[in-house]
């Protein structure tokens, strides 16, 4: 039996295995293709911008990049959700002076990756920064490959720490790949 709470609950799982089966004929491909040289910081963006893209944004810092977040459908200034801010500080993370911020308010520039935590965002993400900033998938970049990174906004402590654990191995790829561009240069 397949344990659903680890995706997300059953549209999760579903928004899951539908991304999977698109990411294993290739739909993903391009969003891999990275120009590390010219990426100077991680622009993590999510739904409302209360949940996973603060606490990637957070993540990617502590291991000593720039990194900023934020929402598709935010409210401007809305502090982290309280289970993401519990789940976040049992994981060393501090959300706590996190404040939401709309993408299309922010000022992303053509040195950021944005990188979203569903297919369905990649092409919102896209029109918002008008398509001169590359955008990705964070479940593409680490295994196991998760395409689909469900919201875990209203579930439990269990998902906050699937999704956290997901978040933390995929910006470990990222910071890496940026950290090992950085050194190429020098």
């Amino acid at each position: 039996m397949i344990d659903v709470e680890l995706y997300g609950g059953k549209q999760g799982l579903l928004a899951y295995a539908r991304a999977r089966a698109l990411y294993a004929l290739g739909a993903y491909r391009d969003l891999r293709d990275i120009n590390w040289a010219s990426v100077r910081r991680l622009a993590f963006v999510c739904k409302g911008n209360i949940c996973r893209s603060p606490y990637a944004s957070a993540r990617a810092r502590s291991l000593g990049v720039p990194a900023a977040s934020f929402g598709l459908e935010s409210v401007e200034g809305a502090q982290a959700d309280p289970m993401a801010l519990r789940n976040a500080q049992l994981r060393g993370v501090d959300l706590s002076v996190h404040r939401s911020a709309r993408l299309e308010s922010s000022h992303i520039g053509n040195d950021d990756l944005i990188i979203v935590f569903e297919p369905s965002q990649v092409a919102a993400a896209r029109r918002r920064s008008s398509g001169r900033v590359p955008v990705s998938l964070l479940g593409i970049w680490a295994p196991p490959i998760y395409p689909h990174v469900q919201d875990p906004y209203g579930r439990g402590d269990r998902y906050f720490q699937q999704c956290f654990s997901l978040i933390d191995a995929n910006v470990a790829e990222l910071v890496g790949r940026m950290k090992m561009c950085r050194m190429h240069e020098s």
